[in-house]
């Protein structure tokens, strides 16, 4: 499960990464000022000027994807016997994969349902270096949660 888990989240940040890229491209070009091809008024200089920002913004989120995809890379699929950075926790209520650029996002792997955290999420953060059997504890605004390790992958 743990290496099809690491496959599909690869997947999906290459998929972000490609989507993020093309839409920078299609902002750069909006940005473009040469020729005959000038703004004519206040309006449109301030178009070209957001479309700058647009596209600058959009290659730090390109930067960021990147990141998390060489971090996966380094990351490896082997074994963890605690709750750090590469581990698929089996909770008393579900799964978690703690892996670079995790957001919460779920992914339905061999049937189960998987959500994606960093090692900055407040749920890993209360199970952290935590093993089998152990407990933690999420402080949330609605009282606090008790999180039963059952499996570490």
């Amino acid at each position: 499960m743990k290496a099809a888990l690491i496959e599909a989240w690869r997947a999906e940040l290459q998929i972000r990464l490609d989507r993020v890229t093309r839409t920078q491209d299609e902002a750069r070009s909006a940005t473009r000022v040469d020729g005959s091809h000038r703004p004519a008024n206040r309006g449109e200089r301030a178009a070209v000027t957001s479309a700058g920002y647009l596209a600058h913004g959009l290659g730090q989120r390109a930067a960021e994807l990147a990141e998390a995809l060489r971090l996966l890379d380094e990351m490896g699929a082997g074994v963890r016997e605690r709750v750090v950075v590469g581990a698929v926790v089996e909770l008393s209520d579900g799964w978690v994969g703690v892996f670079p650029g995790g957001d919460a996002t779920v992914l339905t792997v061999e049937g189960a349902e998987v959500r994606v955290l960093s090692g900055r999420a407040p749920l890993v953060q209360a199970i952290w270096n935590l093993e089998e059997g152990d407990e933690g504890r999420l402080r949330l605004p609605t009282g606090v949660r008790e999180l039963e390790i059952l499996r570490v992958l």
